[in-house]
């Protein structure tokens, strides 16, 4: 009977809201692959769409600036806002013409002297290899490789990319649409988001709008709240993440400069890209970069090798926490398991992705979930106080 009035004034809600959750859940475990399948053939399609987003979200910060300055003092702000617009993307035009022509020469050079140089990087690594007492033919036993092929390499380089070329012309056709099709992508996204940023206010007062038709009024300033707190962990994590990255290329580059290193830009360029993943990708900056110096110089890479690690635990124990500050403020084991779930489900996405993931998710447990739970709590006591105190008045 108690059941049955329990569920008459409407508790069988969140009974009904879990058995559906759980449904769902049981669902979507099943069905994973699908899913994951699923969701990757819709980025496929939406790629432009979705990296236009993006592409506008990085650059908003900077055209509200120009907003500010230099067009703060024009009254038709719908001007000022088009203008600032304007301006952003000529700046990222020219930030990336600056770049790619400061790097790609180095690049090349650095590429091209060490393919020349590979016959005496491989009578380095031979006579590596013979120092620790093995011989070449001890190293490679049970690996299927042409020593003579591998010592010729540098001679027959161009003779052996002419034959590749001439052998597969379907396939460099193809990889040379596929990569004609990328750039034509990436230019579409760059239109795109163009649109977002001109259109952002009606977009946003859309969305505003939609929301507060679907959401009860009395949550409104707790989707808001939330909302904010969102676009503030993932705007300064994008953007900290983005200058963390140039700080330690940058640094990278000086030292190995001051010591006379050779492929300073080539390395740094690895270094610091690789830097832009949590975790793991300082190290796959340290290994490419040593292994490209053993071959020079042992030395070398040993020295670097103790420099990046100096460098890697000044970024993680004194810049990053400068700079992030209290933003995040999530554990460090909540965000390796973010890294390594989002790693293994969803590749480099999952890895970029996992810190800001962790941290809204810890924002939304303690101040959403464990608040609710609290104030339930303290709702459940209040209620158990009045009823013991009209059970001590009906008693008196």
């Amino acid at each position: 009977m108690n059941k049955i009035k329990g569920m008459e004034n409407g508790r069988w809600v969140p009974y009904t809201i879990a058995t559906c959750s759980a449904v769902l859940l049981y669902v979507v475990i099943t069905h994973f692959h699908a899913i994951h399948d699923a969701i990757y053939a819709l980025l496929g399609y939406t790629f432009p769409v979705v990296m236009g987003m993006i592409i506008s979200y990085v650059l908003e910060p900077l055209v509200q600036f120009f907003e500010g300055f230099p067009f703060g003092k024009l009254k038709n702000r719908r001007l000022a806002r088009n203008l600032s617009v304007a301006l952003a993307c000529v700046v990222l035009v020219v930030f990336i013409i600056i770049l790619m022509s400061a790097l790609i020469p180095q690049i090349i050079s650095s590429v091209l002297s060490f393919i020349d140089n590979m016959d005496g990087y491989i009578s380095q690594l031979l006579s590596i290899i013979n120092s620790f007492g093995l011989t070449v033919e001890e190293t490679v036993e049970g690996i299927d490789i042409d020593l003579s092929a591998v010592t010729n390499y540098s001679a027959n380089i161009l003779r052996t990319i002419a034959s590749y070329l001439r052998e597969n012309i379907p396939l460099v056709l193809s990889s040379s649409t596929s990569i004609g099709s990328q750039i034509f992508t990436w230019i579409i996204a760059f239109i795109f988001s163009i649109y977002f940023l001109l259109d952002r206010h009606v977009i946003v007062e859309g969305l505003k709008r939609f929301f507060k038709l679907i959401i009860p009024e009395e949550k409104h300033e707790t989707v808001r709240q939330f909302a904010s707190r969102c676009n503030s962990i993932i705007g300064k994590y994008v953007i900290y993440e983005m200058i963390d990255a140039l700080i330690v290329g940058v640094s990278n580059f000086i030292f190995m400069t001051i010591t006379q290193m050779p492929y300073s830009v080539l390395i740094s360029v690895v270094v610091g890209v690789t830097n832009l993943a949590p975790t793991f990708g300082p190290l796959v900056g340290a290994v490419v970069g040593a292994f490209i110096l053993l071959l020079a110089n042992p030395w070398n890479a040993l020295t670097f090798i103790i420099f990046t690690i100096i460098l890697q635990t000044i970024d993680g124990y004194v810049i990053k926490p400068k700079m992030f500050g209290g933003t995040l403020g999530v554990s460090s084991v909540v965000i390796l398991s973010f890294i390594i779930i989002g790693g293994r489900m969803f590749g480099i996405w999952g890895l970029l992705l996992a810190i800001p993931t962790a941290a809204i998710v810890d924002f939304v447990y303690h101040q959403i979930i464990l608040k609710k739970l609290e104030a339930h709590r303290k709702k459940q006591r209040e209620n158990r106080v009045t009823e013991i105190q009209a059970e001590t008045v009906a008693e008196g």
